[in-house]
């Protein structure tokens, strides 16, 4: 039988724990942080000890302490005792961010082999103390030892800067699984996360204090955590120069609560009442991503020729990808199932689904507090080829008479997936669709057009383009196409005027742009202006999104296996088009037909000549 002390509950055991599912160290100190916050510590300090000893040549200094000391409420001999059981963990209640109170043990022995607890309600010097030895339980220890009178170790006093009446020191030594080395390391990389998880509460005021330490003196680099937020709407930030005292994204939609940016749902708990989730969604401000924005321009240390995604913000925003999930102030995962990782435009929105304690089993979420498993199965939850031919209404009403736990959350997603981030995606190309980087994908093309526009003028009369050039002077040109790009394609007045005095200047008379046309059933639009031969490639029309915008896609970061699945998507649409242009000749009667067939040839025979091919093939396809 179990004993009320008993390490371990009777169908668990410390070896299964060991694996408990912590994704790093940092999650592993995120719970003792969690602790600290759930006693009402306004400071937590994270100390994380390098040995003295020397290294050897190529060796560096190792980690040999970690630790987490909170001014919080501290614990009774009872509580203290309890917190090291696994499965017995004394806060079972729905408020607040913790979850079953079993963070304790669980995080420590996923990273050592020992931990030590200290707590006092009555000052540092009556502390009590005891601890989990992973060696003494392989021998045959089963009860938590009992907690005893142990004054918080001097070192640790001198170290601390919030050091009061009440609070909690844990200690983790015999580090076996921490996986970083040197402790400045190991405090860059897990601020990176803390900052993340509990951006909120320091932005109301809790202080989560970062101290490398070797040996027991502390070294440079001691600081408080800065808010890292994934919407980048906090300010100040952790954030890189300029973004850190400012914004780097606004909210974006119209949102139903009045509040740009925030969609407001009712859901239905596992009590049967209704609670609320808020959906929030940011995007980049331009400024994050062009250098022509009047008064905000980048710092001069960095190129105003790197990509936006090569800047130190950009980096920034390429550790935060995915739909970020709050619960009760804190968050539980950033989930990365609702991105295109190889699409580096997608570093460039945020999404942040914010629910409280009471959903918890309506979201999923872990005993670790790392993740919401059934929100995240949605991630790749595509309803209408499940729905197979009903509507989204006869769908929700299907999935209600079967009992499915999925359907709580089902009008979430759909927003999502439907409308939030189709929209975000929409945006963000509209962004830069004038900016160098889209201009260049263009120019090879352009340029190649340019030398057979000049071959096929020593052998055609002169085109439309070319008869209007003549009627035109060259600044009624000029004003044409700057009410095209402008009106009509929506190109802000810089880019248009930037785009059409380079393209002047280099001689051209083609310009290939992309453009949103939802009303026009082309993929692409030809304007005809004087001396200039303008196409714009519809980026509402699936050609674009199917074929051209999987091609035009940079290629950093991007797989062996990425780069193989974008070919063979690229190729099926280009087959899928040369068989629908088929269908559409079959479906002609004979005159339109023969036209059709026709066209197609004297098409083939023009696309011999831009392609560069040298010998065109000039017999028919009959």
């Amino acid at each position: 039988m179990t004993s009320k002390y008993s390490i371990v509950t009777s169908d668990l055991t410390v070896k299964a724990l060991q694996d408990s599912g912590y994704k790093s160290t940092a999650h592993a100190i995120a719970e003792l942080i969690d602790n600290g916050l759930e006693a009402n510590a306004d400071l937590v300090e994270l100390f994380v000890v390098e040995s003295t000893d020397r290294p050897t040549h190529r060796a560096r200094y190792r980690v040999e302490k970690i630790a987490v000391l909170d001014n919080g409420d501290g614990m009774d001999p009872e509580t203290l005792r309890q917190s090291l059981r696994f499965g017995a963990g004394t806060r079972q209640e729905r408020k607040g961010i913790g979850r079953f109170g079993v963070g304790l043990p669980n995080s420590s022995i996923s990273q050592c082999d020992r931990v030590d607890v200290w707590s006092w309600t009555n000052g540092p010097d009556n502390a009590l103390h005891t601890y989990l030895d992973l060696g003494q339980i392989a021998q045959g220890l089963e009860e938590v030892p009992e907690p005893k009178l142990d004054a918080l170790p001097t070192e640790w006093q001198a170290l601390a800067e919030g050091l009061g009446s009440s609070g909690t020191l844990v200690q983790w030594s015999q580090l076996e699984r921490v996986q970083w080395r040197g402790a400045e390391t190991t405090v860059t990389n897990t601020e990176h996360l803390i900052g993340r998880v509990y951006r909120r509460l320091i932005t109301k005021g809790k202080r989560i204090k970062l101290v490398p330490v070797r040996g027991w003196a502390q070294l440079p680099g001691v600081r408080d955590t800065r808010p890292n937020d994934p919407l980048y709407l906090m300010a100040p930030s952790s954030t890189p120069t300029p973004f850190d005292t400012k914004p780097m994204f606004r909210a974006h939609g119209a949102g139903n609560t009045g509040q740009i940016g925030v969609e407001k749902f009712l859901v239905m708990g596992s009590d049967g009442n209704e609670y609320p989730v808020l959906v929030r969604s940011s995007i980049a401000v331009e400024a994050a991503r062009r250098t022509d924005i009047p008064g905000e321009p980048w710092p001069r240390n960095v190129s105003p020729s790197l990509k936006p995604g090569d800047t130190p913000w950009g980096k920034h925003a390429s550790k935060n990808l995915g739909i970020s999930l709050i619960r009760a102030d804190r968050e539980l995962d950033l989930d990365t199932g609702w991105v295109n990782t190889y699409e580096p435009e997608e570093r460039w929105w945020g999404v942040e689904i914010d629910f409280p304690p009471a959903l918890d089993e309506v979201f999923g979420v872990t005993n670790n507090k790392q993740s919401a498993t059934i929100f995240s199965e949605l991630a790749s939850f595509k309803w209408r080829e499940e729905a197979a031919g009903l509507s989204y209404e006869e769908f929700r009403e299907t999935l209600r008479e079967e009992g499915d736990r999925r359907l709580p959350l089902i009008e979430i997603v759909y927003h999502i997936r439907e409308k939030l981030l189709g929209k975000l995606r929409s945006d963000l190309k509209d962004q830069t669709q004038g900016t160098g980087t889209s201009r260049k994908r263009h120019e090879v093309a352009e340029v190649q057009a340019e030398e057979a526009v000049k071959r096929r003028r020593t052998e055609a009369p002169p085109s439309l383009t070319d008869k209007l050039a003549e009627e035109t002077t060259e600044e009624e040109s000029k004003q044409l196409q700057y009410e095209s790009l402008v009106k009509t394609h929506r190109y802000s007045p810089a880019d248009a005027q930037r785009i059409i005095e380079e393209t002047m200047s280099q001689g051209k008379h083609i310009r290939l742009l992309t453009s949103r046309n939802p009303d026009s059933p082309a993929f692409f639009n030809v304007e005809y202006i004087p001396g200039m031969l303008q196409v714009a490639l519809n980026m509402d029309h699936p050609v674009y999104s199917d074929l051209i915008a999987v091609l035009d896609q940079d290629i950093d970061g991007a797989s062996r296996e990425d780069l193989a699945e974008r070919l063979a998507s690229a190729a099926k649409a280009f087959k899928l088009l040369l068989i629908s242009w088929a269908r559409f000749e079959d479906e002609q009667p004979e005159k339109p037909r023969e036209r059709a067939k026709r066209m197609r040839q004297d098409w083939g025979r023009f696309a011999s000549e831009f392609l560069g091919a040298s010998d065109a093939d000039d017999e028919d396809d009959e």
